[in-house]
């Protein structure tokens, strides 16, 4: 093939080539209007999800004869010495830590507390000096409700230290058996006594 010839089929051939880009990159008539229309039209933009409104924690109920401090009533750190002390003794020797606190009355529910926590108080001169006195008393709680409570005043004890070892106490009267809970007892911070014992619902 001469030059001139291969120079012309080479031409042509670059030609046939451009024609061909053309074709695709021109949309033909019969393109589908409403394909070009799916192009050209922006997605839509996709919902959101709703954020979870955070549930509400519902008050744990206490177990019948559990004896728990509300949430927030002590704080944080640590107790004195004979506080922990009281609470292995509650747990391991409840009749000898009775005896020595000078425990002799007892009963159920919120009668019962008032009468092992009186009976403490005037009995052993250290409980009397750690708690000036206890009473039968109404008490609004946190949350607006009235509740019938055991009042009870700290003397030379703080009040932190005071709630915790009650709260071995009345565990140690209940494992002796000198304290019967027909529903769960929880230890709080009152308004018309600093420490306040009430039955939890």
């Amino acid at each position: 093939m001469s030059p001139t010839k291969l120079k012309k089929a080479v031409q042509s051939m670059i030609r046939e080539i451009l024609l061909e880009q053309e074709k695709k990159s021109t949309p033909s008539p019969e393109t589908d209007t409403a394909e070009v229309a799916s192009e050209l039209t922006p997605p839509e933009s996709e919902e959101k999800p709703k954020p979870a409104k955070p549930k509400k924690k519902k008050k744990k109920k206490s177990a019948p004869g559990e004896i728990r401090i509300a949430t927030g009533a002590v704080g944080g750190g640590r107790y004195s010495k004979f506080v922990g002390e009281a609470g292995a003794r509650a747990a391991s020797d409840p009749e000898g830590l009775m005896k020595d606190l000078g425990v002799k009355g007892g009963g159920s529910d919120l009668e019962g507390v008032l009468s092992v926590i009186n009976s403490a108080i005037h009995t052993h001169p250290d409980m009397s000096e750690a708690y000036s006195g206890a009473s039968m008393s109404q008490e609004q709680l946190p949350d607006g409700q009235m509740v019938q409570t055991v009042g009870i005043f700290p003397g030379g004890i703080s009040g932190r230290n005071g709630i915790k070892f009650l709260s071995h106490t009345l565990s140690g009267a209940k494992n002796a058996g000198m304290l019967s809970l027909s529903q769960g007892i929880e230890i709080n911070q009152g308004r018309n006594a600093p420490i306040v014992v009430y039955l939890s619902t």
